[in-house]
């Protein structure tokens, strides 16, 4: 796969903007064409992360998309008795791992604002995009951040991201910033990597004619797919395998170089859920046409046997992810970095696999199946290896977190807490609530419930349709009992409405504590004296 200078033209698939439209439509203004600010309140200026020198560790970080935390032992039950993640299971033993880690501001590009900056995205802004994708929250980063990658590209560290994320390599995103080298596997989901023809093929051995009927959009997305899969299948079985072998092929190129931070970014299993079939034979017994390989974003009736073949269709993804992860993890070993490098596994969210009846995520299920994540961390010499370490941690953490495991210090936009402390026991809590945030709908969790509402009313999303053309829905809060109900299967919001009061304001105060914090720019402010665009540095 080419190193490619430049973002190529990817778009969300119309069912996924099912969730999307869940959450997305309502304001119309972005704060900054509320009026016509001048010169001297436009723009931003971007502070070089400090200079510095740490302990010269490298560090190594996996981010597998959609891969639920009970996919793995080390989380207790896995939601499939017999899946088989043995490499990450394996891995998790050498591990510190994080057992009630969440993402804050949510989906897929809300997520990585945060993963990548250390920094709090709630409340979120509402931007129009170029894409189909329209959410608060979802947009590139703003001029002014400060990201890992530029954080440890001024302390010398060499810098590398490998990715197949279709959301990243739109045109206009700005998230391999501060990657001096970075490489897009194309072919996800309908990314415009192969030519779909106007006349579009037969897609019968994907989809039913009635599960079709429901979702109308499908047909051009399938086509779509099967023209990226089959320019894709010339390199590997699957993107994970093309991803994995390509962070390899770096890894054996610069294993003995100075210190260098890779980051990995895999889609799977993200779907299309369709995994190789060495994969999908260790849990798929019935006939293998249609494969319905892309599941429902709304809720809609299904056949016992179809929603057995999603589950298996994940099943599938997972294994296969964890295959290709150990592949890469067994060249790491190979190579000699565990002794001296920090390596992470995580995910940004989770998906429903027929819990209350759904599929997929969205923000009518901000819920533990698609909130809960994996978070592993992995130290030379392995000082708390297999030490499960409780306390809630979120993505604006992660930064902050490897930072210190670096002996570097955050720049002074980050939000987020050391998480290391809670692994030496020296802060029992970071917090004792997490508050997050699906587009106009919001969460807070504590270790007892679980409540969601519309957090923005304002923005007339008491009703939305949970995909295009689909009847418009009443959000109604919800509430779920962990003690009781750690699965969150039973909704109790009428039973409790003290509770939904007092949930809610934490809500409501975690938002309001951040106004003013999460807004930004996009382009640099101009020098008023020359016109010159200027960056400020620091030493």
């Amino acid at each position: 796969m080419k190193l490619q200078e430049s973002s190529r033209r990817s778009f969300m698939k119309q069912t996924a903007v099912a969730a999307a439209a869940a959450a997305g439509m309502g304001a119309r203004l972005a704060p900054a064409e509320a009026g016509n600010p001048d010169i001297e309140s436009c723009g931003s200026t971007w502070e070089r992360p400090p200079k510095q020198h740490g302990n010269n560790l490298n560090l190594i970080v996996i981010v597998s998309d959609t891969f639920r935390y009970d996919n793995l032992a080390c989380y207790g039950k896995k939601w499939l008795e017999n899946l088989e993640t043995p490499n990450l299971d394996r891995f998790a033993k050498e591990c510190v791992v994080f057992e009630d880690a969440y993402p804050e501001g949510m989906p897929t590009i809300v997520i990585r604002r945060t993963l990548y900056t250390g920094r709090r995205v709630i409340p979120c802004y509402y931007f129009r995009q170029h894409e189909p994708v329209q959410l608060p929250g979802w947009h590139h980063l703003y001029n002014e951040d400060q990201t890992l990658s530029e954080t440890l590209l001024e302390a010398d560290y060499i810098t590398a991201l490998v990715s197949d994320l279709p959301h990243e390599q739109r045109p206009g995103r700005n998230f391999h910033r501060g990657f001096a080298t970075y490489q897009w596997i194309r072919g996800q989901e309908v990314d415009s990597y192969g030519t779909a023809p106007h006349a579009l093929p037969d897609v019968s051995d994907m989809v039913s004619s009635d599960y079709l009927d429901n979702m109308p959009n499908l047909g051009p997305f399938l086509s779509q797919y099967k023209a990226n899969r089959n320019l894709w299948k010339q390199d590997g079985e699957s993107l994970a395998e093309i991803v994995s072998r390509t962070a390899i092929r770096w890894i054996k190129s610069n294993f003995d170089q100075r210190p260098f931070y890779l980051h990995v970014e895999m889609f799977d299993p993200h779907e299309p859920w369709d995994p190789p079939e060495r994969f999908l034979d260790k849990y798929w017994h019935g006939s293998y046409t249609p494969s319905f390989i892309e599941p429902p974003y709304s809720t809609i009736a299904l056949s016992d046997e179809i929603k057995q073949r999603f589950r298996a269709n994940y099943a599938g993804e997972a294994s296969c992810v964890d295959y290709w992860i150990g592949e890469l993890l067994d060249t790491v070993k190979q190579y000699g970095l565990f002794k001296n490098t920090v390596i992470v596994f995580m995910s940004d969210h989770g998906a429903m696999l027929g819990e209350h009846g759904q599929f997929l995520k969205g923000p009518d299920k901000i819920r533990g199946q698609v909130t809960h994540v994996p978070f592993m961390v992995r130290t030379p010499g392995q000082q708390y290896a297999g030490k499960n370490v409780s306390g809630f941690v979120q993505f604006h953490d992660v930064m902050p977190t490897l930072l210190h495991l670096l002996d570097l210090k955050p720049p002074k936009r980050v939000t987020g807490e050391n998480a290391w402390n809670l692994v030496t026991g020296a802060t029992r809590s970071l917090r004792d609530c997490v508050v997050q945030t699906y587009g106009w709908v919001g969460a807070a969790r504590d270790h007892e419930w679980n409540y969601s509402e519309i957090w923005k009313p304002e923005a007339h999303q008491e009703k939305f349709s949970v995909r295009p053309g689909a009847p418009e829905t009443v959000y109604k809060p919800q509430l779920y009992n962990l003690e009781d109900d750690p699965e969150e299967l039973t909704d109790v919001a009428d039973q409790h409405p003290d509770i939904c009061k007092r949930m809610s304001a934490k809500l409501k105060e975690y938002i309001a504590s951040g106004k003013g914090m999460t807004y930004g720019y996009f382009n640099q402010k101009p020098s008023l004296n020359t016109g010159e665009v200027y960056v400020k540095e620091s030493h």
